[in-house]
Parts: structure tokens; C-alpha cells; sequence
């Protein structure tokens, strides 16, 4: 082949190739990258942080996070953080979001995250009464009581006095441990009325208090249409059935039969001849 040609042949490959990437570079390399989403600040916590405790700086770190996805109510800086306190546990590495925080500067506690009109009231358990455990903040429980009243006769009742009462913290540790295990605590405060704060505490005077787990979704109440539970029913289809009594014996009664007297003896009347004489004598049968 000609050396012109060929050198004109790779002059035109070449000037195509260098058009082909200039155009793909316009027409794809040029485009920006629709998938890719900007992001924005997040605070999130360090370490799990349990409700009323006041947030420092040290409690919170700051990452970089989707803004499509970004959670409602997130805050960017840390600054706007510090001085809240928690309203809802918090685990390690969650954001940090208004509804989980107070407002700033309202100080730290409990007492903060007890909404108007409501109480928190610390009742103490154990590990039967405080349901192994298992129970913890967010629960939901009923509170039976059982007592002896002064009109039972000695008896103890047990009723039901509280129903669907909120769990707010247990002990001092108010959420589950690393490994998402419920802790059992020896006080459980619970979020009540005035009037069940007045009835649980003469309920923990009077006698002796179980807590009773429910599902969260249940929030029937009707314990007002219970009766109170006695010993005597806990025993009333238990109890042994007495056996009936062996039928009664009588002596049997016997008539007194009077004697049967003998018939009188027969008289025979026997003629007698002796010589001229003849004579009519009375015999007795009777005799032999």
C-alpha cells in the first residue's frame, strides 16, 4: 500500500477517535450524576442516652447525611443541641431530633419530659412484682392490689386499681442494656393522674402491689366489671367434693306376737260298770 494513503488512513482513524471521545465526554462524561443525592449535617449520639439526662458535647458527633432522607426535626449543629434534655432513649449513633429533646435551656430530668396535668410516681418492686424485668420504659402495665379489708373478716381480696399505666423509667437505668435486654430494677415510676397517683400510693399503704404487663396496642379497660377475687375462688373448682353419706341404717322393728295358749284339754265321758252299778266318769285328755 502506498505510504500517502496509509499515512491518511491513520491520520482519519486518529481524527475520529479524538472526535468519538470528544463527543462521548459532551454527550455522557458531561452529564451530572443524577443518582448522586447532596447532603447535609446530622447530630447523632455517641453513646445511648437514657430520658432526663441534660446532652453535652461530649454525649454528640456530627456525620454527613442523605438530604433526601434527612429525618424531620434534625438538628446540623451541635451547638443547638447542647443544653436539651432527653425526652426519648436514645441508642448509640440515632439522631438527635426535636421530638426527642426538650426545648433549650429547660432544664434536665425527669420532671421534663412529664407532660402538663401528669405526674410521675416511683413505685418500688421486685423481681416477681416488677414482672422479671421485662418491664421497662414506654410499657404499658395494670397495678392489682392485694389486701385484706377491715369488712372481709380477715380474707384478702385482690383487685385491679390501676389499668394501661405508662412506664416512664426503671431504676436508674431507664432503657434496655447493650444487648437489648431488659434490666431488672427495684423501682419503676409510672406516669399517673393526681387521683392514681392518690390511689396508688394508699394501694402500697394498705397492702401488697403486682404489676401486670399488657400489650401496648390494648388499651380495654374494664376492671370495674370484674368481681374482686377471694381464696375461695381460687379453690372453688379445685376444692375435693365430699362424699355422700353411707344410707342410714335401721334396726329392723319386730311386732311382739302373743303366745299362742294351748286348746283345752278334751273331756271324754266314760261309762263305768261295776257289778249292778253303772256310772258315767269324766276323763281328761290331756292325761296319758
Amino acid at each position: 500500500m502506498d505510504k500517502r494513503l496509509l499515512t491518511v488512513v491513520m491520520a482519519a482513524i486518529l481524527v475520529a477517535l479524538v472526535i468519538t471521545g470528544i463527543f462521548y465526554r459532551i454527550t455522557v462524561g458531561g452529564r451530572p450524576d443524577e443518582t448522586a443525592s447532596t447532603k447535609k449535617m446530622l447530630v447523632v449520639a455517641k453513646t445511648e442516652l437514657p430520658i432526663g439526662v441534660m446532652l453535652t458535647e461530649a454525649d454528640l458527633t456530627v456525620v454527613d447525611f442523605p438530604e433526601d432522607i434527612y429525618p424531620q426535626g434534625g438538628f446540623e449543629s451541635i451547638d443547638d443541641v447542647i443544653d436539651r434534655s432527653v425526652r426519648q432513649p436514645v441508642l448509640a449513633n440515632d439522631p438527635i431530633t426535636e421530638n426527642r429533646v426538650t426545648g433549650k435551656g429547660e432544664g434536665f430530668g425527669l420532671g421534663q419530659v412529664i407532660p402538663t396535668g401528669m405526674r410521675a410516681m416511683a413505685v418500688q418492686v421486685n423481681q416477681v412484682s416488677g414482672v422479671s424485668g421485662f418491664i421497662i420504659p414506654g410499657s404499658r402495665v395494670d397495678v392489682l392490689l392485694s389486701a385484706a379489708p377491715d369488712d372481709s373478716n380477715g380474707d384478702t381480696l385482690t383487685t385491679t386499681v390501676l389499668e394501661n399505666i405508662t412506664v416512664l423509667s426503671t431504676g436508674h437505668r431507664q432503657q434496655p442494656n447493650q444487648n437489648g435486654q431488659p434490666e431488672n430494677v427495684p423501682v419503676v415510676n409510672m406516669l399517673v393522674t393526681p387521683d392514681q397517683a392518690e390511689t396508688l400510693t394508699l394501694a402500697t399503704q394498705e397492702g401488697r402491689i403486682q404489676l401486670v404487663l399488657r400489650n401496648p396496642k390494648d388499651d380495654e379497660e374494664n376492671a370495674a366489671e370484674r368481681e374482686d377475687k377471694t381464696i375461695e375462688d381460687l379453690f372453688r373448682d379445685t376444692a375435693p367434693k365430699k362424699k355422700p353419706a353411707p344410707p342410714r341404717k335401721y334396726a329392723a322393728v319386730r311386732t311382739p306376737v302373743a303366745p299362742v295358749e294351748p286348746p283345752p284339754p278334751a273331756i271324754f265321758h266314760v261309762e263305768m260298770i261295776r257289778g249292778d252299778k253303772r256310772t258315767v266318769e269324766e276323763v281328761d285328755g290331756a292325761q296319758n
